[in-house]
């Protein structure tokens, strides 16, 4: 019984075992390897948050709209009451030219993207409209006419922001009349009796415009035209509606968009609050590609099974050449490719995931190589063991780069190594008591 126990202890089926286990419990420190990525992330997100909100965070521009209190007498059981409500009107055209001038901005390793622009809006309301006027005509709030525009952050706003209404310089005043359209922004009052006689009712104005990462415009137009330039080389369009022309150099972008009314989901005009009107918004993002967390975090995720191939292809080199590498020799092999991550983590965030990448893996596969030479006293062991492990690096890293064949890339190469595998162990008599040598 013991000489039975004894030759199963020494042979490679139980060294197998060893491994596995020695695989499962490096773990444990990978889960940490993620969770300091995500720390390390994390803290990038927040750092970039302070620098936006101290210059002014993301910006969305709505409008401009009119908004008109409306009262209506209402006779019941022969009581009379007023019900009050308010009717917002959006512009029948409306063009937005802007110039945005994007600046980064570090604090210690981290940054962010902030802007200053130029917002020039143009337009008309068509006043002459029938179902307005009806609506005009059966009562109406003359003194609490309102022309608002919505802007997210009013800190951005600058003071050479101006507008003109019907050709006539007004002053804008901070906050809304109600938020039933948008929560934040700046208004005009005006006079219905400038605007009786009218037609139509013209507007311009320039607003100058402090931001971070993106900025966004709603199409309140019937006839919505839109116009970005900026010196920005890599923008990233989102929103709703993706620009119907772009031109994208080194030096910048030009970018043109245009909705009409029935590309979106609201009227023209509607009573309170029945409408986000935002859903419809669309822009550019600014944000610089900081991707190097996320490919730490895909690199991480193959973490387990670089361990187990590593330690796989020391167990087949191991049997084959008749060499015998201790468990705690794997288990100082398995902290090395552990420490590789961290390695790649911080070294990235100061020069770049590629270069980090390339020094990470020839100091973890220099160090093991060296180490398993001199451990088992074969500089063939030594360099067997080098060249495999630069292999499996090289392979990680254009998975890395293929992002949409990525999954395909991991699963067709841990098939071809798990084929090797079974390939050169197909003869290994598991049973076996390992040779002293």
């Amino acid at each position: 019984m013991k000489d039975t126990l004894g030759k199963f202890f020494r042979s490679p089926s139980f060294k197998f075992i060893v491994i596995g286990t020695l695989s499962l419990l490096l773990l444990i420190p990978g889960a940490m390897i993620k969770s300091l990525i995500r720390e390390r992330e994390s803290r990038n997100e927040m750092t970039r948050m302070e620098i936006s909100e101290k210059w002014g965070l993301a910006q969305t521009i709505t409008g401009p709209f009119i908004t008109i209190p409306t009262e209506e007498l209402i006779i019941d059981n022969k009581k009379e009451s007023i019900v009050y409500h308010r009717l917002h009107l959006l512009p029948e055209q409306l063009s937005i030219k802007g110039n945005v001038i994007p600046v980064e901005k570090k604090r210690g390793i981290f940054s962010s993207v902030v802007y200053s622009s130029t917002i020039e809006i143009e337009g008309y309301f068509d006043w002459k409209n029938e179902s307005l006027q009806k609506i005009l005509k059966k009562g109406i709030q003359k003194d609490k006419f309102y022309l608002s525009i919505g802007i997210t952050d009013l800190r951005g706003i600058g003071n050479d922001s101006e507008i003109l209404i019907n050709g006539i310089p007004r002053d804008f005043n901070p906050g809304l009349y109600n938020h039933e359209v948008t929560d934040r922004g700046i208004h005009v009052p005006i006079s219905f009796d400038e605007l009786s006689d009218l037609d139509r009712i013209p507007f311009s104005a320039t607003l100058v415009l402090n931001g971070s990462s993106n900025i966004f415009f709603t199409p309140v137009g019937k006839i919505t035209e839109t116009e970005i330039t900026s010196p920005w080389p890599d923008p990233s369009f989102t929103g709703s509606f993706l620009p119907a022309t772009k031109n994208i150099t080194e030096e910048g972008f030009t970018s043109r968009w245009s909705v009409n009314y029935l590309n979106r989901n609201y009227p023209q005009s509607w009573y309170d609050r029945n409408h986000n009107v935002e859903e419809s918004a669309f822009g550019v993002n600014f944000l610089i590609p900081v991707n190097h967390y996320q490919k730490s975090t895909r690199a991480a995720k193959y973490s387990f099974m670089f361990i187990a191939l590593t330690f796989l292809v020391f167990f087949l080199t191991e049997v084959i050449t008749k060499t015998r590498i201790h468990p705690i020799q794997y288990l100082l092999v398995g902290f090395a490719l552990i420490i590789f991550y961290t390695l790649l983590v911080s070294l990235s965030e100061h020069i770049g995931f590629n270069n980090a990448y390339l020094i990470s893996t020839l100091a973890v596969t220099v160090l093991i190589g060296y180490y398993i030479r001199t451990s088992t006293k074969s500089a063939r062991v030594g360099f067997i063991s080098g060249s495999l492990l630069l292999v499996l690096y090289g392979y990680l890293f254009t998975t890395l780069q293929l992002q949409d064949l990525s999954l395909l890339m991991g699963s067709v190469g841990l098939f071809i190594v798990l084929a090797i595998i079974m390939i050169v162990s197909r003869k290994l008599n598991w049973y076996k008591e390992e040779s002293e040598g």
